[in-house]
């Protein structure tokens, strides 16, 4: 039994593990920008202009932005701005794919 345990353990942290390689922004590409539920179109574009970024989409039913920034530390300016997750732009679209973008 406590095989079958740290397999599917070992299982669940590799899973873990690929997902966030496969989600980590890279610097000088897209990235998408996850904000708290209920937020606005102006709040995400200004959290995105205080963290140094363009905006590319914005989506304010899901309240997620793509967004561009070449600053070096952006992902974390993004954090500090109000981002509660920032991954990379190509994974979160495939996520979303059925969200209607907004392109402005």
């Amino acid at each position: 039994m406590r095989e079958i345990g740290f397999g599917l353990l070992c299982g669940i942290v590799a899973a873990l593990g690929a997902f966030l390689i496969a989600a980590w922004p890279v610097q000088g590409r897209p990235v998408a920008a996850f904000f708290p539920a209920g937020s606005t179109a102006r709040q995400m574009s200004s959290a995105i202009a205080e963290a140094g970024g363009a905006l590319v989409r914005i989506d304010t039913e899901a309240a997620v932005t793509i967004t561009l920034g070449t600053n070096e530390g952006y992902h974390g300016a993004l954090y500090r701005a109000g981002a509660w997750l920032v991954v990379d732009a190509g994974l979160a679209q495939l996520c979303l794919g059925s969200v209607k973008w907004s392109e402005r």
